[in-house]
């Protein structure tokens, strides 16, 4: 069967809305980790699932259905939760459609039939549609902090995603409706259009709002680690003197004793010595400032609940890794081993290993748990009841582990759960 000129600009502009869709989801989605082939293939098989059900059926509302279906399949190329998923598939789809409701209305296409087939013949229309989408798209692009990927409240979400699909049966519900003219419903539709922009800048804010709430509540808990440290050392500096202080005449009493040949009273003197100036508690002390102070400030916060923590160090002083990423690497790697080791009885212990050699970082967390860990695809859920540390996880690590093209191996064996890391630095 022949295809009419309407038919060959749409199939032609279709080609270039399917562009306006890629860079619609390159808004929303972070995409470091995408297959660019499989990426391709995906907006190539959408292209023809499109072409197809328009050529095919074109009933409004199975093309409704069809696109919002094919929006959040795309959305599967990039790693990001369902929330957000859900909620950009939604607004890319509102914005569309009511770019093309309102290109339809002031070329004179006031029938929308949502189960009939759709008889709309304005070629102009279809290339407007597209240039008006294309210049949507470059304006959305200046929000940057949409795609960081950070998760906002439930309660936020709801009340976002609430919008666009509200506005979606507003919209469906003015073309059914009698008695109202076509600029009537034109108005309806362009407010409709300017709250879901609206909506859009909103959610880049609260994103924007959740990256520095993450930020300052990392930056106090590094501010706590120096702290720690810096009690340590003058600790450690007050005992120092103090043990110059009395060396002299610590010395002569061990001294006189042993040229008393009282053996057995100067090894007394001497342990006793020993029991004053050592403290016996385990601390980090590589000389590498910011590992150190994590570790110290962890090593305290375990022994508050009879935790132990066993070290195994080999770093250098200095290492080209910022110290706010090393807090949020080792302070979630820790704090989720202490909230599983605190749960036990026995066995409270925490093995942790860092190494660096030829430019590579491995870390290594160890600890019993019991119970089950509770896992949702390839994310574990903390068990925190602290709802301001939720999403301080390991999703965070991962992040940072994006910076130095490092990879994260987690394994559960016979009731003992293992974090391994591997960065390049």
């Amino acid at each position: 069967m022949a295809l009419s000129t309407y038919e060959m600009v749409y199939l032609i502009t279709n080609i270039f809305g399917t562009y306006i869709v890629y860079k619609f989801m390159h808004i929303f989605f972070e995409t470091k980790e995408v297959n660019h082939k499989i990426e391709f293939l995906s907006y190539a098989g959408y292209y023809i699932f499109i072409a197809l059900v328009y050529l095919t059926i074109n009933i409004p509302v199975v093309t409704m259905i069809g696109n919002i279906f094919a929006f959040l399949v795309l959305s599967f190329n990039y790693k990001v939760g369902i929330k957000k998923r859900l909620l950009s598939v939604f607004l890319i789809y509102l914005i569309v459609m009511c770019v093309e409701l309102i290109v339809g209305l002031l070329s004179g296409y006031f029938n929308f039939p949502l189960m009939t087939i759709n008889n709309y013949s304005s070629e102009y229309g279809l290339i407007i549609v597209q240039i008006i989408l294309y210049f949507v798209v470059r304006v959305f692009n200046n929000y940057k902090n949409i795609r960081l990927g950070e998760t906002i409240p439930l309660a936020n979400w709801i009340a976002i995603i609430l919008i666009p699909i509200s506005s979606l049966y507003i919209i469906l519900s003015l073309f059914q409706a009698t008695g109202l003219s076509w600029k009537q419903v034109l108005i309806g539709v362009v407010l409709i259009l300017l709250v879901n922009f609206t909506i859009f800048y909103l959610y880049d804010v609260i994103s924007a709002f959740m990256v520095d709430k993450m930020d300052k509540v990392l930056l106090s808990q590094q501010n706590k680690y120096y702290q720690k440290q810096f009690e340590l050392m003058e600790s450690s500096l007050k005992t120092t003197k103090a043990m110059r202080h009395d060396l002299r005449n610590h010395l002569s009493v061990i001294y006189a004793l042993l040229e008393k040949e009282e053996r057995g009273a100067a090894l007394k003197h001497l342990a006793k010595m020993t029991d004053v100036y050592d403290d016996k508690k385990q601390y980090a002390c590589t000389e590498n400032i910011d590992i150190d102070s994590i570790l110290n400030f962890k090593i305290q916060a375990a022994e508050q609940q009879n935790i132990k923590i066993v070290l195994d160090l080999s770093i250098p002083e200095k290492m080209d890794i910022p110290s706010f990423d090393l807090a949020i690497i080792l302070g979630n790697l820790l704090d989720n081993a202490i909230e599983a080791v605190a749960e036990l009885e026995k066995e409270r212990q925490i093995k942790t290993k860092i190494s660096y050699a030829r430019g590579r970082l491995i870390i290594l967390v160890e600890n019993p748990y019991q119970g089950e860990r509770v896992k949702v695809g390839n994310r574990y859920l903390t068990t925190n009841k602290e709802t301001n540390q939720h999403g301080l996880g390991l999703e965070n690590i991962k992040s940072v582990l994006q910076k130095y093209d490092g990879t994260m191996e987690i394994t559960q064996q016979k009731e003992v759960f293992s974090v391994s890391l591997l960065l390049f630095v």
